[in-house]
């Protein structure tokens, strides 16, 4: 006889049933798929059962009415503040001691929210195969870490997880609005579901291939599910349940005009927290090395040297593009002769500045510079980087950002060096799906979110539709403004056409 867990009046579930396993809980917002969530959660927290649940909302911290569980991420409500350095160490004290953990991730850009989970999980997935112990992770939203369709180094290994992890000890509970958007690999894998109601059809197709009926019987069996009801499988078990509701506080619920209390809350030993916060020191962030004093101020002044030294190189760099030479024909026997305003400026880097000319040469350095014209530049200067003049800082924001973007998933790659490579100019959704040879639908239900919210891309809706454009030089003004008055037009013209070769040729 197992231990039993109480998920319903209907359900005879058993604790054993769960080690290793992939649960899906789908259904639409408001259908009780959060509770379902919530109850599992509560039921294996009753029996000591180590787990971690990534939770991007803030829902879960209710858990801690009735449980010792630590939460951690960024944010209100947290006990202990991590980023993608502590995650390794979180997930060793969550195996190793048996810690229950809620991941806020509320907090985090969604960046930061793949870098850190990508961390926390391969930690886990390592100690999974030293230990042998039984874990299980609840991941909220999968949608947004395991699309349909796209392919992430996050996705692969959330599905390596759900899909291999038995063998570790390892299980997974997957909780998704919508279904259709979920990797079907995963849900088709997965040993254990809750369907709630769903009325998109999309998603009614995919509960027509997790049910074995007809569509039709489907369709009239989900319409039919109230708030709460879910259809239970597994296996050959196919059971119709209502699941209980949660015990503990659900901060997850429908706003309503009743008043709600946030009940009292048991925190996490502190021992915990402490041991925590003693592994983090000498790691990432927060790692310090003592300089003794003396050492640290000899650091600083040959600091300070080099940047005088970067700095006066800079202008000489500055006074040879813009001043206008004019060179006649040679004599050949003629010596070389050297500017000395040139030779004056370098002199003080300890470097002798050499320019070959003949006597007669005019150099003319005008009031106000002059820059070369585009059909008198050199071969040697149109393939010359146009940021290798630029301030060091600002070269490696460029290197950040399009770092940042080619992170993104495939589909919004596709987008973006699309559009910066035809920027200013505005695409409909079937235009931009004919050029990328994408689907248009996938396009129209996967927007490019984090780059529309970031300014790169424009997202419009006019009469005909919703047409994108790649807002690149705004996006430079406002990236860059950090740095004025100090950056130029002209150096902020030569960041813009960076950005736009480098987001082109983004694959």
């Amino acid at each position: 006889m197992g231990t039993p867990l109480f998920i319903s009046n209907d359900l005879p579930l058993e604790l054993e049933q769960i080690i290793g396993q992939c649960v899906a809980i789908l259904g639409i917002r408001g259908s009780g798929k959060s509770n379902t969530a919530g109850v599992l959660f509560e039921e294996l927290l009753k029996h000591n059962y180590p787990l971690s649940i990534v939770d991007i909302d803030g829902e879960y911290f209710g858990l801690k009415e009735k449980f010792e569980i630590l939460v951690a991420g960024s944010g209100d409500g947290v006990e202990i503040e991590v980023d993608v350095d502590s995650a390794e160490e979180i997930a060793r004290v969550s195996m190793e001691k048996n810690v229950p953990v809620v991941l806020d991730l509320s907090g985090f850009l969604s960046g930061e929210r793949t870098e850190f989970l990508k961390e926390y999980l391969t930690a886990l997935w390592n100690l999974a195969g030293k230990l042998r112990r039984p874990y299980i992770i609840g991941i909220e939203e999968a949608h947004e870490f395991i699309p349909q369709g796209v392919r992430t180094e996050l996705k692969e290994l959330i599905a390596r997880v759900a899909l291999r992890g038995r063998k570790r000890g390892l299980g997974a509970i997957i909780v998704s609005q919508r279904s259709a958007k979920v990797e079907k690999d995963v849900l088709s894998q997965a040993g254990m579901l809750f369907l709630h109601r769903v009325v998109h059809e999309a998603d009614m197709r995919v509960y027509g291939e997790l049910l074995p009926w007809k569509k039709t019987e489907v369709k009239e069996m989900v319409n039919a599910l109230e708030t709460g009801d879910c259809i239970y499988v597994n296996g050959e078990s196919i059971l119709p349940i209502r699941v209980r509701e949660r015990e503990t506080f659900h901060a997850g619920f429908t706003p309503s005009l009743e008043v709600v209390v946030t009940p009292q809350l048991k925190q996490v030993s502190q021992s915990i927290i402490e041991a925590i916060e003693r592994a983090r020191e000498g790691k990432g962030k927060t790692s310090r090395v003592p300089v003794p004093q003396e050492e640290l101020e000899r650091l600083q002044a040959v600091l300070r040297e080099k940047e005088s030294q970067i700095a006066e190189l800079d202008e000489i760099a500055r006074a040879l593009g813009y001043i206008k030479v004019q060179v006649p024909e040679r004599a050949a026997a003629e010596p070389p002769v050297f500017f000395p305003a040139i030779q004056r400026l370098s002199a003080g880097s300890g470097e002798t500045a050499h320019v070959a000319a003949c006597p007669s040469m005019a150099v003319s350095a005008c009031e106000e510079p002059v820059a070369l014209a585009e059909d008198e530049r050199t071969a040697e200067e149109e393939d010359e980087d146009p940021l290798d003049l630029l301030p060091r800082a600002v070269r490696r924001h460029v290197d950040r950002l399009v770092s940042r973007v080619a992170k993104q998933g495939l589909l919004d790659r596709r987008i973006v060096s699309f559009l910066a490579s035809r920027s200013p100019n505005s695409y409909s959704v079937g235009q931009i799906a004919a050029w990328t040879g994408c689907a248009r639908g996938v396009i129209e239900e996967n927007s490019p979110r984090d780059l529309v919210g970031a300014g790169l891309i424009v997202r419009e809706r006019r009469s005909d539709g919703v047409r994108y454009r790649c807002s690149l030089a705004a996006f430079v003004q406002r990236e860059f403004s950090v740095y004025q008055p100090d950056l130029t037009a002209r150096e902020l013209h030569a960041v813009t056409r960076s950005l736009r070769e480098q987001f082109s040729a983004i694959k």
